[in-house]
């Protein structure tokens, strides 16, 4: 009996699906270690890898983060700074179903005036802030900051910050996110030797809740 078309059909779209395109990720979040286990998985979407993050501010301690991240945030350590505080950025991803990634390590801290100054500001029941005060940037943040915060439930609200930003940091870019009844958009926009460059991306939920928590206290 002939097999027809079928088989073949079948055997050229298995060839066309890449094996790991879509991978299960390990998920969880601390906010008083420096690891978690992950109690659950999700599939992550096209593109994306699993990703240890862990971010410290000077204001709020720390935050560790496993999950799904897109490749371009792997490996690319940053930092930002304002007039209220510095944050410190790392993620680190493996390829296959449920991995570990390394444990993320911090940016070095390197305080030495790279000749750049941008408005530092921070405004609450807003998406624009501007003030005539600057911050002298430092080190590898090379880029000036506005980051936006809005959110819409239960309550509506918005914030926003100026200062300076590493690339991998500006890179983060504009997310959806909910936290239980708490809805969440998040956008990093910045400003590049006097060209403003917006960026589209995707950011991890440990800077969102270091936002939230930032939020709780300036509310």
């Amino acid at each position: 009996m002939g097999t027809g078309p079928l088989p073949g059909l079948l055997w050229v779209l298995s060839a066309l699906v890449t094996p790991g395109d879509f991978l299960s990720c390990k998920v969880c979040t601390s906010s008083s270690a420096e690891y978690c286990k992950g109690s659950s998985v999700v599939v992550c979407p096209e593109g994306h890898v699993c990703a240890s993050s862990y971010t410290m501010t000077n204001t709020h301690g720390a935050i560790f983060d496993m999950s799904c991240a897109p490749k371009h945030h792997c490996d690319s350590p940053g930092s930002m700074s304002a007039s209220n505080g510095r944050i410190q950025r790392s993620t680190t991803c493996c390829y296959t179903d449920n991995c570990t990634p390394p444990h993320p390590m911090l940016p070095d801290d390197n305080f030495q005036p790279n000749g750049l100054s941008c408005p530092t500001c921070l405004s609450v029941y807003s998406k624009w802030c501007y003030s005539k005060q600057t911050i002298a940037c430092t080190g590898e943040e090379d880029a000036c900051l506005l980051q936006t915060s809005e959110y819409y439930a239960p309550i509506r609200r918005s914030l926003a910050i100026r200062g300076c930003a590493t690339k991998s940091i500006c890179s983060l870019g504009t997310q959806w996110i909910r936290f239980g009844t708490l809805k969440m958009k998040f956008k990093y926009s910045c400003v590049f030797s006097g060209v403003t460059c917006l960026h589209t991306g995707l950011i991890t939920r440990i800077t969102v809740a270091l936002a939230v928590v930032k939020y709780m206290y300036v509310s």
